[in-house]
């Protein structure tokens, strides 16, 4: 009888399981409140439209950004804008760019810091189509979604009032560090109406391709620098954009180009030998080192380094980049005069780009501390 009523709830539960499942299944097929394709005309959150519409304003003119994903079959994006405020609410066609650019800047007869007869301020309203291999536009411009709809779409749309942006900020580049691009904009003037700094960032194509920008960092007015620390190798060229913006979103841009160093990593720390003798009956020893590892992405491995008996350096074993200790067996000492001293242990770093004199790019050298 136990086992009947384990087996009976055995299968319970199990049928519950099942049951859970097709409902959880079908919710999943049938759900339509988001969709993964941003670019699917079905898109509850996006009506197809490109995602991540942004726009930046400045003097007299509003550049225009989204999201270009590289999805293939897309071959063009249009621009289409209307003034808020006014008697014609249409959206008209500004501009049309080649994919996969993605950005455009409209300077067509935009007006500074607009406003209504009750000093409100007015801006301009945008929204993007992207158009496919076929020359369907998607979303249809001829037939917009409605929020009437059922289940309700939604066209985004972002709006901005065009205004006379503050100073460029005047761009240096910092010492150079591993890895590392340090842009700073000392002595920058300040106007009244100052909101925040925007550094933007584009990897450098090296050929005709239109550089896609993407917002990295805002720093405050306090903040006078941005240290750029993305970067997987030596080398690696980078657009940055800084712009001063002010409250009406208007911004200065400032552009600079740079390279990540070819510099090699930093040293391993806390490096340490230990000793340990192999035998009471002679004096071979092994020698067992180990450090703290590192953590650039472009680490290649590691360098062990001794000493002879004059001083001279000798190379050692290479251990691997995933390595935090190694062992050197059956050592011999070395007579120093007339004593026999364990052997000193070097270690260096190096990474996976060759340095400016073509040889291997290995960080200063670290004794191993017994």
């Amino acid at each position: 009888m136990r086992l009947f009523h384990t087996l009976f709830n055995r299968k319970i539960g199990m049928l519950s399981f099942l049951i859970f499942f097709v409902f959880v299944l079908c919710y999943a097929c049938t759900n339509s409140e988001d969709f993964a394709n941003p670019l699917d005309p079905e898109n509850l959150r996006t009506s197809g439209a490109p995602d991540g519409l942004m726009l930046f304003a400045g003097d007299k003119q509003v550049r225009v950004t989204w999201n270009d994903i590289g999805q293939e079959g897309i071959k063009a994006y249009r621009i289409y804008r209307r003034s808020t405020g006014g008697t014609d609410a249409a959206f008209a066609l500004v501009g049309s760019v080649d994919a996969p650019a993605n950005e455009f800047i409209d300077t067509q007869n935009l007006e500074n810091d607009r406003r209504d007869a009750d000093g409100r301020l007015l801006g301009y309203e945008y929204r993007i189509t992207y158009i496919d291999v076929n020359d369907v536009e998607t979303p249809d411009p001829t037939n917009p979604p409605t929020e009437n709809e059922e289940p309700r779409r939604f066209w985004k749309t972002a709006i901005a009032t065009p205004s006379v942006p503050p100073p460029a900020p005047t761009v240096t580049l910092g010492d150079p560090t591993d890895l590392t691009i340090k842009l700073f904009w000392d002595g920058y003037e300040f106007p009244y109406d100052f909101s925040v700094f925007r550094v933007y960032a584009a990897i450098d194509p090296e050929d005709d391709k239109p550089l896609r920008f993407k917002l990295i960092a805002e720093p405050k007015r306090d903040q006078l620098f941005y240290f750029d620390h993305d970067f997987q190798v030596d080398g690696t060229r980078k657009v940055y954009r800084v712009a001063g913006v002010d409250e009406f979103g208007a911004e200065a841009i400032t552009t600079v180009t740079a390279a990540a160093p070819n510099l090699p990593p930093a040293p391993p720390r806390n490096v340490r030998v230990l000793y340990l003798p192999r035998s009471l009956f002679n004096t071979k020893y092994d020698a067992v080192i180990s450090w703290t590892p590192n953590i650039e992405p472009d680490l290649a491995g590691y360098q062990l380094y001794t000493k002879d008996a004059d001083g001279n350096l000798l190379l050692r074993p290479a251990p691997g980049k995933k390595d935090r200790t190694w062992t050197v067996p059956g050592e011999d000492p070395i007579l120093v005069g007339q004593d026999l001293r364990f052997k000193q242990y070097f270690i260096t770093a190096f990474d996976d780009t060759p340095g400016p004199d073509g040889q291997r790019d290995e960080s200063a050298m670290v004794e191993a501390k017994p």
